[in-house]
């Protein structure tokens, strides 16, 4: 009898059948390995973007005599090269420091933005072989985009941890839209132009419970305003209208009001200081009435003067007012020494009492629960 070499077809169905089992079990983990070595080439690209961003940091301070503009450095991506926003850069030496010089892969669009004093870089929307990538905290991380190459829709306010000096008694830094809790806000999308009461803004929060923040604005929504020309002090009249009308459109669940003194005191850490029994005005850096000799700069709590006047960093605020002659900003609490009195913050870091018919600017407290916040 013949003997048969070969398979026959249930034996080679079979075989296929098992070969398709395989590939079923086989290729979406394959893909997945893939994928994976993807988004990490993608957060490595990131990474040595940053480092080079430092790098550029050394170079622009050593072709400019040790000197940062008091502006932040901005690049745009535009998938060939990462050039410099040259806006308020008159009088530097941009020779070889149009560009942010790194290897690897050219994100095809996203932003990144070196801090004033250069020690915060961010990196925001960067688009890096199909993945969407930011850098913040000293952490890269990249989601996949979808089909049309747009990034993921995030929504929400987002926060991050302070860095670097002016910072003290900040447990976050919070980008968030008063009037829209669910719109996506970040570093890169927020506005700090005073007069501002709409949109994405950042917030400093001061105090965590553990399930919110209170938290306070890093500008005035109104520039100047008196807290009652008609010189009572029992009622906060204009201020008291001005913060209505600030926020009429804000969630109403956010409570906005003005800080208090005592909330001020305690964020220096100052002891046995009462708004409603002293009569000692404070300094911020000095807690007391003697002015700081040389003022810092910037001081440990720039953040709670920022913005407040066009000179105020010659104080040690964080961020000069935009043009504007901002004097700083109302509290809600009244100066019982001073007839027709109330404590303010002034653009050099200072507690003080003033005239309510006095002008200051409105800036408002919130308070938002923390799991809103990403």
């Amino acid at each position: 009898m013949e003997k048969r070499n070969g398979f026959t077809l249930i034996e080679l169905l079979a075989v296929i059948v098992i070969l398709a089992v395989i590939a079923l079990i086989a290729v979406p983990q394959i893909l997945k390995i893939l994928n994976k070595a993807r988004l990490s080439a993608a957060e490595d690209s990131t990474y040595g973007i940053i480092e080079s961003a430092e790098t550029y940091v050394s170079n622009f301070m050593l072709q400019n005599r040790g000197s940062l503009p008091s502006a932040e450095l901005v690049f745009d991506c535009n998938g060939s090269s990462c050039d410099l926003q040259a806006t308020n850069l008159t009088g530097y030496n941009l020779d070889e420091l149009k560009t942010l010089e790194f290897k690897g892969t050219k994100p095809k669009s996203g932003t990144i933005k070196i801090s004033s004093n250069g020690s915060n870089i961010v990196a925001a929307n960067l688009k890096i072989n199909g993945f969407n990538c930011n850098y913040k905290n000293s952490i890269a991380t990249c989601t996949q985009n979808d089909g049309s190459g747009n990034p993921p829709v995030v929504q929400g306010p987002t926060s991050e941890t302070p860095s670097g000096d002016g910072y003290t008694g900040v447990k976050a830094i919070v980008y968030l839209d008063p009037n829209d809790l669910t719109k996506y806000c970040d570093a890169s999308n927020v506005n700090s132009v005073t007069g501002t009461k709409v949109g994405c803004m950042k917030w400093y929060a001061y105090e965590d419970d553990g399930a919110d923040y209170t938290m306070i604005l890093d500008h005035n929504t109104t520039a100047l305003v008196a807290w009652n020309s008609s010189g009572d002090n029992s009622s906060m009249g204009e201020v008291a209208a001005s913060l209505a009308d600030d926020t009429s459109n804000w969630n109403s669940s956010l409570s906005p009001r003005l800080i208090t003194a005592d909330e001020i005191v305690k964020i220096i850490g100052k002891d046995n200081w009462n708004s409603a029994t002293s009569g000692v005005s404070i300094y911020f850096e000095t807690k007391t009435e003697s002015q700081p000799s040389p003022w810092p700069s910037p001081s440990k709590y720039g953040w709670l003067f920022d913005r407040t006047n066009s000179d105020c960093k010659l104080y040690g605020c964080l961020n000069n007012s935009m043009g504007t002659s901002d004097i700083g900003y109302w509290t809600s609490s009244t100066v019982f020494y001073q007839t027709y009195g109330v404590w303010n913050i002034t653009y050099s870091g200072y507690l003080t009492g003033r005239m309510v018919n006095y002008n200051n600017g409105v800036r408002p407290v919130i308070t938002v629960p923390k799991n809103k916040i990403s």
